[in-house]
């Protein structure tokens, strides 16, 4: 069911946001906000700002203009008495930073350690959790996206698409307000790509915040509240997901669907357990 935005304060909120790599803007004047357990998708070409609009969000990188809050705090920035924005110290920067899920296209498991360590170690040193509380909440997130059996693996013996759920939980242990995901998928092959979808869809029926970057149209077309669209460092189109992609208003976005639309052809998961919100 579509989020009223204008009447729930918001998770996350981008205002006037702006970006530049030397004399390049990748971010052109980004405003946007998005509910409380509301997913937004995110398509675009490649170099379109997808991804550093994503890593802005977690202070992977740093923005010039506008402000982004989480959860009504300022990312990255506090203001000072004199009204001006002064950058936020890096143990402060750290303490946000572990509210907000990011996985990657890459995996980034930690390869001497096995699947039950790689998903307690960040509430173990970051939370100070206890050790044996920190492996029963990771056993319960291993179990969660289906890897129960696999708790005392390692990574090398593990399929590219059970890593990534790995990855996941690892990120679901540190208890966040707000995922990211950036094209979680991409590097995996296409018989694998269904079971993460599969994972991320459950967490959308469960209320999780997410921003998903992601080429797969038909996931962005059945669990997305919302898609945006984005071009050359801005934001072209946004809306329901269904009216969006069936009858784009722009030429850019027509361009973007008759490239990638193959990825409606996508078969997604059935199972009662793993069926997205708009299904």
């Amino acid at each position: 069911m579509p989020i009223d935005n204008a009447t729930v304060a918001p998770m996350v909120a981008f205002r006037g946001v702006s970006k530049w790599f030397g004399k390049a803007q990748v971010l052109k004047d980004i405003s946007l906000s998005v509910a409380p357990s509301e997913v937004v998708v995110v398509i675009g070409p490649s170099g379109s700002g997808k991804t550093t609009l994503l890593r802005c969000v977690n202070w992977l990188e740093e923005y010039e203009t506008g402000e982004i809050t989480v959860a009504g705090e300022m990312v990255g920035y506090r203001i000072a008495a004199n009204g001006e924005r002064v950058r936020r110290s890096e143990r402060e920067i750290a303490t946000a930073r572990a509210k907000i899920g990011f996985v990657f296209q890459s995996f980034n498991l930690f390869p001497h350690m096995t699947v039950l360590r790689n998903v307690a170690v960040g509430p173990i040193r970051v939370n100070k959790m206890p050790r044996e509380m920190a492996e029963t909440v990771a056993r319960d997130l291993i179990a969660r996206v289906g890897l129960a059996d696999k708790a005392d693996a390692y990574p090398t013996s593990l399929s590219g698409g059970q890593q990534q759920r790995v990855a996941i939980a690892r990120a679901l242990a540190m208890q966040p307000k707000l995922m990211l995901f950036d094209e979680v998928t991409s590097a995996l092959d296409p018989e694998l790509v269904d079971e993460v979808l599969g994972v991320m869809q459950q967490l959308a029926r469960d209320g999780m915040t997410m921003i998903v970057v992601t080429h797969e149209m038909q996931f962005a077309r059945d669990v997305a509240d919302r898609i945006i669209f984005m071009d050359q460092g801005a934001i072209v189109e946004e809306g329901d997901p269904a009216k969006l992609l069936a009858n784009p208003h722009s030429e850019r976005l027509r361009a973007f669907m008759r490239r990638h639309i193959h990825g409606w052809a996508r078969n997604l998961p059935r199972d009662p357990m793993t069926v997205g919100k708009n299904s």
